[in-house]
């Protein structure tokens, strides 16, 4: 009975304490996530027994995780309650993923800090291989076209493009991840259970726009593509005296001649799935350039036409 008793008085003084996510601990939401945008997920995880407020009765959504807030919440998630190795609270959580190469060295030194989103995918990512034996998906393209900021950080790009792909973790209105950004725990609440729970997940979409047969897509609508995503080639296939007289803002120019000659020779991207718009002066040169390209295997080639129909900016370098 001595036992019990000391057993339990030590798992309060965890929760009390250390602000812990408990195994045992199940309530009512939190008065602060009620209408949150995540507050369905936050309740999701608060009945699997994942998750707990923090000592005050609230969960503070807004405020950023931190390294062992979020491993405990995977571990917990994956293999349950980890008792500490040391004082240090998380010290069985974050042990046990160390050995298991979830997280490295520096996540250790840093267990205490606000996690950014590029290390939450990481770590992330890891667990899916490794608890979830969840294999990694081998098209990226998605977001190697749709994320701005993808190879701002060229190691984390195999890993944020993961969680982006598999729709775990979304980017933000203007197409980029923000992979330094702080990472809350509202966030980490959605991600944990878009980890456990697939059917959560929203992978995104090209959505590009449907073509004619000749390839052609309206001013507007090459517009809206240059917005949404991050790699689209817009190419003058003009010569270069032409081209120099008038061209779009951020095209390149290759004329039509190198492209029926040797694409292979040019800046056009060896990927197949490359968005490419090709246009001309009146969009009789463009839609050869469009068949050349297609018949070369490119998927996502579009004919703008001629500049003479294009009504926004026109640069030039005469």
């Amino acid at each position: 009975m001595n036992g019990f008793i000391k057993r339990i008085a030590a798992l309060a003084a965890a929760v009390i304490l250390l602000n812990v996510p408990d195994v045992f601990a199940a309530g009512p939401a939190f008065p602060d996530t009620a209408g949150h945008w995540a507050e369905s997920y936050i309740q999701a995880l608060l009945d699997r027994h994942v998750i707990s407020g923090m000592g005050d009765g609230l969960f503070h959504p807004d405020l950023p995780v931190t390294t062992a807030q979020f491993v405990a919440m995977v571990m917990q998630s994956a293999v349950g309650y980890v008792a500490p190795t040391n004082g240090y609270w998380a010290s069985g959580y974050l042990d046990k993923a160390y050995g298991l190469e979830i997280i490295n060295g520096g996540d250790l030194e840093e267990a205490d800090k606000p996690l950014i989103r590029r290390f939450a995918a990481r770590i992330g990512n890891n667990a899916l291989n490794k608890l979830w034996n969840e294999a990694d998906e081998q098209d990226i393209s998605v977001a190697e076209h749709k994320l701005r900021d993808l190879y701002t950080c060229h190691e984390c790009v195999w890993t944020t493009a993961q969680f982006y792909v598999k729709g775990i973790m979304i980017g933000s209105p203007d197409n980029n991840f923000r992979g330094d950004d702080n990472f809350t725990r509202a966030e980490a609440a959605v991600v944990m259970m878009r980890m456990i729970d697939p059917s959560l997940r929203v992978p995104p979409k090209l959505d590009l726009p449907a073509a004619a047969d000749d390839g052609k897509i309206s001013p507007d609508q090459a517009q809206e593509m240059l917005k949404t995503y991050s790699n689209v080639m817009m190419v003058d296939v003009r010569t270069p005296e032409a081209h120099a007289a008038g061209f779009i803002p951020g095209s390149v120019n290759i004329p039509l001649d190198d492209i029926l000659n040797n694409i292979s020779a040019t800046q056009i991207p060896e990927d197949k799935s490359a968005i490419i718009i090709v246009y001309c002066q009146k969009g009789v040169l463009s839609l050869k350039a469009y068949h050349a390209l297609v018949d070369d295997g490119y998927t996502n080639v579009y004919n703008l036409g001629g500049i003479d129909g294009w009504p926004y900016d026109i640069a030039s370098t005469d």
